[in-house]
């Protein structure tokens, strides 16, 4: 979706890390959210570098290699002939064989094998062999680890969402992407619907006023059922440690996954958010639950939020995982002109009750990846955290959190907690790991 500011390179210097960018300027008065990246996007011009002659070898890390990793892998391969896989790694092994053999006509060259890295360290291994770009696609309580690392070695970073699943670890990827922009560094956040052309349209055209000034959104993201189920942990093998179960079925955990609000629900939050301006509302109050709870596992499978922003615009979200129900995701944002609306079947615009423009379109897996490397190939600074990501992910902790404890949550409230999920320098599958009691509502206290 959101086609990003270049100008972000500019960021506030006066934001530490104990407070994040949460200017409250209204959604009409900012300027056009990515307007960079419309410049330099696919549409405009297929490749950066047969225009300006940069025809280099873009060496490529992934560092894991699951269902995101191998697609992102794959994406990036696509999205520029001159883009290499060079070093792979992952904590399991029979995810590293899937490219032991395989070139992908070339296109994959680890050295005959040397740069397929395996372990809880390997991550360090591929920033340090020699790549441009780093892929981050581990279970998400690791990427502000690995964000750090791959900055401070000077590499280019796509990460896929969530990124953080806490205010610390929150914090260290927005002073983590601080200095990447400071250095000339590009990070790209994997929050696909940002990136998909139908809907940068979309927002391209209520930034530039078609439906008046924003009121309001209500957006909902629900599936059918929770990814990559987990069995009942009865079925635990008596060999396989508690961390090694754990980060097998990563998403049923909080402490890995940051429960479904930011495993899942985070695509529909960051529409939303991205629809009022990418502002950081200032309370939140709402409800959650288990339906059907996992034995052995502490997610949540539902969330009911609403939110209040300074201006005194609201903006509201449902989201579930529950099998046997209607599987709606979508936006209706209301102007004081018009309603501009997402769902299934496309985005329209709405004026008097009449369809004014409406567009289809799938998902950018492989534009996102397209604008960052037209960005790097061209020496500009591409940074979706910085004001746009970073309250995305901002809310939706917050909105955990007053879903969690039944209790209305205030920006300053939330961005005060000091509650580290779990602590990953140093894990390994020895680790101990006990997951905490599922929230209760109204039960479960503040942190």
């Amino acid at each position: 979706m959101n086609q990003n500011n270049k100008n972000n390179a500019k960021a506030n210097s006066k934001t530490n890390d104990s407070s994040l960018n949460l200017e409250r300027r209204h959604f009409v008065k900012q300027a056009s959210l990515g307007a960079a990246a419309v410049a330099l996007s696919p549409l405009a011009a297929p490749y950066v570098q047969a225009q300006n002659g940069n025809n280099k070898v873009l060496k490529v890390g992934v560092v894991g290699l699951g269902g995101r990793g191998g697609g992102a892998l794959k994406n990036i391969l696509a999205a520029d002939p001159n883009t290499k896989i060079w070093a792979v790694a992952d904590i399991f092994e029979n995810r590293i064989k899937r490219y032991e053999g395989n070139t992908m006509g070339g296109r994959i060259d680890t050295d005959g094998k040397k740069r397929i890295f395996l372990g809880f360290d390997a991550y360090q291994k591929v920033i340090d062999s020699g790549v441009d770009i780093v892929i981050l696609a581990t279970p998400p309580a690791f990427r502000p680890l690995h964000l750090a690392a791959a900055v401070a070695a000077g590499k280019h970073v796509f990460m896929e969402k969530p990124f953080a699943n806490d205010i610390p670890g929150l914090k260290s990827v927005v002073d983590s992407s601080r200095k990447a922009q400071s250095a000339g560094l590009s990070v790209m956040t994997g929050l696909v619907w940002r990136y998909s052309t139908h809907l940068m349209e979309l927002h391209k055209r209520i930034q530039g006023g078609e439906i008046g000034d924003v009121v309001s959104v209500s957006s909902s993201y629900c599936g059918g059922q929770r990814p990559n189920k987990m069995p009942d942990i009865k079925f635990k093998p008596a060999t396989m440690s508690d961390m090694e179960w754990a980060l097998r079925y990563w998403q049923s955990y909080l402490e890995l996954s940051g429960d479904c609000m930011l495993e899942f629900m985070i695509h529909g939050l960051d529409k939303m958010s991205w629809a009022m301006g990418d502002q950081m509302p200032v309370k939140c109050y709402g409800a959650g639950g288990n339906v059907k709870p996992l034995v052995g596992a502490n997610n949540w499978d539902q969330f009911s939020l609403n939110f209040e922003y300074a201006d005194g615009r609201r903006a509201d979200f449902l989201g579930r995982q529950i099998p046997g129900t209607y599987t709606a995701s979508g936006d209706a944002i209301l102007g004081t002109k018009g309603i501009a609306e997402a769902n299934k079947g496309g985005v329209s615009i709405k004026r008097d009750g009449k369809v004014v423009w409406r567009s289809k379109g799938g998902l950018g897996y492989q534009n996102e990846h397209e604008i960052l490397l037209q960005h790097i190939r061209s020496g500009k600074v591409f940074n979706d955290v910085i004001g746009k990501m970073e309250n995305s992910h901002a809310l939706a902790i917050m909105g955990r959190t007053a879903g969690y404890t039944g209790q209305l949550i205030t920006d300053k409230q939330i961005m005060s907690s000091t509650d580290q999920l779990i602590d990953c320098k140093g894990l390994n599958f020895d680790t101990p790991f006990q997951p905490r009691p599922a929230a209760e509502i109204g039960i479960t206290k503040f942190s």
